[in-house]
């Protein structure tokens, strides 16, 4: 088989890229993803995200033991299935502020500040609430608020604006700092990851294949240009396929890493030591790889919890009341309500991203069997640097996951400063006669982090393993292609030069919108109506 363009891997970025590229009727499109269709019957139903782990649409990943967390091996979910991770992930849509972006520029990434991404957000974005300049209106992606709300979600932001956070009605508008509502990547009350948004409406296309159950095992490369990719066809039989113009990989930031690995692109002594030829010496694959860290909530017991309207029931059971019509306890992420703060006076920007966590199905009792609320977050940009390495050159074998948590010695300060600035939320006096016993006593600094290192994990947003520079330990450049390589580029949440202050799947969708105009040579400013 012969195309114009073959992308790898279906997910966030995929998804917009085979949109984008097929839009040209003249132009062959062929889309590859590992996993089939995301037919779990929880997919579209908010609430349920977490029940979508170690499914057969999750790679189900784990790290290595973590040093600083108690040599725990941690559980890294990614989407394996058409919509990739924007299938199994809790649909906020948070973009990160002009700080993160004006950086990308000031590191040499031209085009890549905030006011050369903004018009591929808003490209992107079909906005259901927020209709103003910092939003599209017509986008493949459907945004909307979450239709549930609770009166604990107004205690939480008066409790939060008490302690000197401003109410703030869009974390992605003008400002990011702030006390608020989350908006959510939902249609209808239901979840429209990327395949809805970007595939769904376009699989008529007769220039545009997919191909699911199809597992990427080598990029074929002659005389320094990518010519096509090797794969296994539903664990069946090799096949190959050629790229006339480009392959460009959209695997994510273990994924793409990974096969550029096994293919020969990376850091030359690792590939030696799995036996594997080099035609690219690469030092930064697989390298640079930063990700959110949390998951070590302030908790807290509800006194009165039928006032909140706290469901008691089977997941299943609210499964089946949200598929008859839309309502229940389902209908929410649970992350509805949040906040973004400076956790120091000198941060220029936000540098913490705060969740409001109320439980309202059985599965949140965990202290003393009664309903509890959490209050949990993450720094916005970590400097501890991981890595994803080869187990061996077998494509089957998974990589190594070493994200090395709390390496930097700041990332630990900075995660205790976010738990004392939530423990001063749970015991404003918003919360007095509402809150009942605190689960855990983090009275003193050392309480804390050993709340940290015994429960902290990812928040799954991997990024920056195929980072993309001006200097000679990116991995790709601007233009997203990669350095000393014809035919290829990578585009997704990997080639970010550094960590957003927020959730990566917005981001990683505007990473795509860009880099199809960039493949096309196009500016968003000519294409902005598309």
């Amino acid at each position: 088989m012969s195309f114009d363009y073959v992308v790898l891997g279906a997910g966030s970025a995929g998804c917009v890229i085979a949109h984008r590229l097929s839009e040209d009727p003249d132009c062959r499109v062929l889309l590859v993803e590992a996993g089939d269709a995301a037919t779990h019957p929880f997919v579209s139903i908010p609430g349920a995200a977490a029940a979508l782990e170690g499914t057969n649409i999750d790679w189900a990943f784990r790290t290595v033991p973590q040093r600083n967390l108690n040599d725990r091996r941690i559980d890294y979910p990614r989407g394996r299935c058409l919509g990739g991770s924007s299938a199994i992930n809790y649909s906020l849509y948070v973009r990160g502020n002009r700080g993160d972006y004006d950086h990308w520029r000031q590191l040499g990434n031209t085009g890549w500040g905030y006011d050369g991404v903004l018009p591929y957000f808003k490209r992107a974005e079909a906005n259901n609430d927020i209709m103003d300049g910092y939003h599209g209106a017509d986008g493949p992606l459907s945004v909307e608020s979450f239709a549930y709300r609770n009166s604990l979600h107004e205690i939480y932001l008066e409790a939060a604006q008490s302690v000197g956070l401003p109410l703030n009605p869009d974390f992605n508008g003008a400002t990011q700092e702030g006390c608020g509502y989350y908006q959510s990547t939902l249609k209808g009350g239901r979840r429209c990851h990327a395949a809805d948004a970007y595939l769904s409406p376009i699989r008529d296309r007769m220039n545009l294949t997919v191909l699911t159950g199809t597992l990427i095992t080598k990029l074929l490369v002659e005389r320094g240009k990518v010519r096509g990719v090797e794969y296994i066809d539903h664990g069946r039989s090799v096949e190959c396929v050629t790229a006339e113009i480009e392959v460009v990989c959209c695997a994510g930031s273990i994924g793409s890493p990974h096969l550029l690995m096994l293919s020969g692109i990376g850091p030359a002594d690792h590939l030696r030591e799995h036996g594997i030829d080099v035609i690219a010496d690469l030092p930064g694959v697989g390298r640079n790889l930063l990700d959110h860290f949390g998951r070590a909530p302030v908790s807290f017991t509800i006194e009165d919890p039928d006032k909140f309207g706290f469901a008691a029931g089977s997941l299943d059971t609210h499964a089946g009341q949200f598929d008859r019509d839309g309502t229940g306890p389902l209908t929410s992420m649970h992350v509805d309500a949040g906040a973004f703060c400076r956790l120091r006076a000198e941060d220029a920007y936000p540098s913490a991203q705060l969740f409001f966590m109320p439980g309202y199905t059985e599965r949140h009792k965990s202290v003393d069997g009664r309903f509890t609320v959490h209050l949990g977050g993450y720094v916005c940009r970590p400097q501890s640097m991981g890595a994803v390495t080869l187990t061996s050159s077998n494509p089957l074998d998974r990589p190594l996951i070493d994200p090395k948590y709390l390496s930097f010695a700041d990332d630990l300060e900075r995660t205790v400063e976010l738990l004392q600035k939530n423990v001063e939320i749970a015991e404003a006096k918003p919360f007095d006669g509402v809150r009942g016993r605190m689960a855990r006593d983090l009275g003193s600094r050392k309480k804390i982090v050993d709340h940290i290192r015994a429960y902290g994990a990812t928040i799954w947003h991997p990024t920056s393993t195929c980072r993309m520079g001006v200097d000679e330990h990116a991995v790709v450049g601007p233009d997203l292609m990669v350095r000393g390589v014809e035919g290829l580029r990578v585009c997704d949440a990997s080639v970010m030069p550094t960590m957003v202050s927020g959730n990566t799947n917005a981001p990683t969708i505007m990473i795509a919108e860009k880099g199809a105009d960039l493949i096309r040579s196009r500016s968003a400013m000519s294409t902005a109506q598309i």
